[in-house]
């Protein structure tokens, strides 16, 4: 008598499937990898997004929490703010994913820390600003940036490149402080 081994086994293999499945983190819309968690972007203290530690480091006091209305939705943002050298830090919930901003002008793709992000840079000659646009949850985006209003002496492309150095540095602080926060 012979067994019925190959559709037991696309069962059993099925089976496997989708327990794996359900393990994994979630899958995000867009270019992104899968996140290697999400972070509870509804209610996590965006201000424990610095350590007192990273704080000290960047010469900054403890975050500002406040929110706002957007015109897609509640936003809820940290801000840390150094006037003696003029680097502005925050971190923002948006009411929209971060997949959206995919393709907006000046933006480029990147992973940090395992979460998809795409960066956008703005007044590049002026008050040079680099955002991550990170895709944290699927209820959330967060944008997390940095901005120069102080003046400097040095050249456009030196002052974006470490105001960029700077937002990824603060990104991936802030996702793996965030995610142990939620």
């Amino acid at each position: 008598m012979e067994r019925p081994a190959p559709r037991h086994a696309a069962v059993v293999l099925a089976l496997a499937l989708a327990v794996l499945a359900g393990c994994a983190n979630s899958t995000p819309t867009g270019p992104f990898p899968p996140r290697p968690a999400d972070i509870d972007t509804n209610t996590v203290d965006l201000c424990t997004a610095l350590t007192p530690e990273q704080q000290d480091e960047l010469e900054v006091g403890p975050g500002m929490a406040k929110t706002a209305e957007l015109s897609d939705g509640p936003t809820r943002i940290c801000s840390w703010n150094n006037f003696d050298d003029g680097y502005n830090y925050s971190v923002q919930t948006l009411p929209v994913p971060a997949h959206v901003v995919v393709g907006s002008p000046g933006s480029t793709t990147h992973v940090i820390d395992g979460y998809g992000v795409v960066r956008i840079t703005d007044r590049e000659d002026s008050t040079p600003v680099c955002a991550n646009y990170v895709d944290a949850s699927d209820a959330f985006g967060l944008r997390i940036q940095v901005l120069l209003t102080g003046a400097s002496d040095d050249a456009e492309n030196e002052r974006i490149n470490e105001v960029c150095e700077r937002s990824s540095l603060l990104t991936s602080r802030a996702l793996r402080n965030l995610q142990r926060a939620s």
